[in-house]
């Protein structure tokens, strides 16, 4: 990227998305966020994309920037969070042009819009190598009470938000694989995967009630993620097959090879919260669910 600068960019794409007081308009190179705002806690996390490795290397900017807030948002919403505000580095290589960099900067804004959160600061850096976005994310926890890896026990229940293995065959139907999967259930699937849906709102009211024992989000894919619960706890986890819920696509692919379950349940990128709680729990669960 030649023209315009770096500071000329950030002036006309990224300060108009600074819309928390402590950003004070991205003219400081520091956030400030008070302690008073966060009585029950801040919880902190990050995670950085690459192209080609995260996302596909010709998606659109929007939708990249979309997915990159997406997948921060959904583990402050395995940890119960509600979100506050954003760090976001890019390391962009020469191609990019400056009409890309106002896509990113509109995938940002829809994403600001629908989840009420804001830009705090971040960075921009030239790179021969490909594109990387790092989000940093901040969010304010919902409850006395942060849900862990570390809190299930023996005999807890073992639940997951929303449909798993969407990620997985999404991101095979874009690379053109799946095609006979019925188009209107293929669609579904590779929305999921371009654009997932993170459970914010759901995150928070079960932690806030102090109904969740454990959590994790599913990036790595159910298995994994339960397995990194069952390890930090301690303890064991076992998974009925039968009992995975999968998308129109997933059931599709399953009725057709049923074994297929395993990379489903492995694949990752689904973005749902994978958490534990006590059996007595289980109508309250469901009770908030359906609210």
């Amino acid at each position: 990227m030649s023209e315009p600068g770096e500071f000329e960019l950030i002036a006309r794409y990224f300060a108009p998305l600074a819309t928390h007081p402590g950003a004070d308009g991205l003219r400081d190179d520091a956030a400030l966020l008070l302690a008073s705002e966060f009585k029950q806690g801040l919880v902190v996390i990050t995670d950085a994309s690459i192209a080609g490795v995260h996302f596909l290397p010709d998606e659109q900017a929007r939708v990249i920037a979309q997915r990159c807030l997406r997948v921060n948002l959904s583990d402050l919403a395995a940890k119960g969070a509600r979100p506050v505000g954003y760090l976001v580095s890019l390391s962009l290589p020469p191609h990019l042009t400056e009409e890309w960099v106002a896509g990113f900067a509109d995938g940002l804004s829809e994403n600001q819009q629908q989840f009420g959160w804001s830009l705090l600061g971040g960075d921009t850096v030239r790179t021969s190598g490909p594109l990387t976005v790092s989000v940093t994310a901040f969010g304010q926890a919902a409850g006395d009470g942060v849900p862990r890896r570390s809190g299930a026990t023996p005999g807890d229940d073992l639940w997951v938000s929303g449909t798993i293995g969407d990620g997985f065959i999404g991101l095979r139907l874009a690379m053109g694989e799946f095609s006979d999967i019925p188009p209107s259930a293929a669609r579904e699937a590779e929305t999921h995967f371009r654009c997932p849906e993170p459970r914010v709102d759901l995150g928070a009211r079960l932690a806030g009630a102090g109904l969740v024992k454990a959590s994790a989000d599913v990036s790595d894919g159910l298995v994994a993620d339960a397995g990194n619960i069952a390890a930090a706890s301690g303890c064991g986890a076992a998974i009925e097959a039968a009992l995975i819920p999968l998308s129109a696509a997933g059931r599709y692919l399953s009725g057709i090879d049923p074994a297929i379950i395993a990379r489903l349940a492995t694949g990752g990128d689904d973005y749902e919260i994978v958490f534990t709680a006590e059996p007595c729990a289980q109508e309250e669960i469901q009770r908030r669910v359906q609210r």
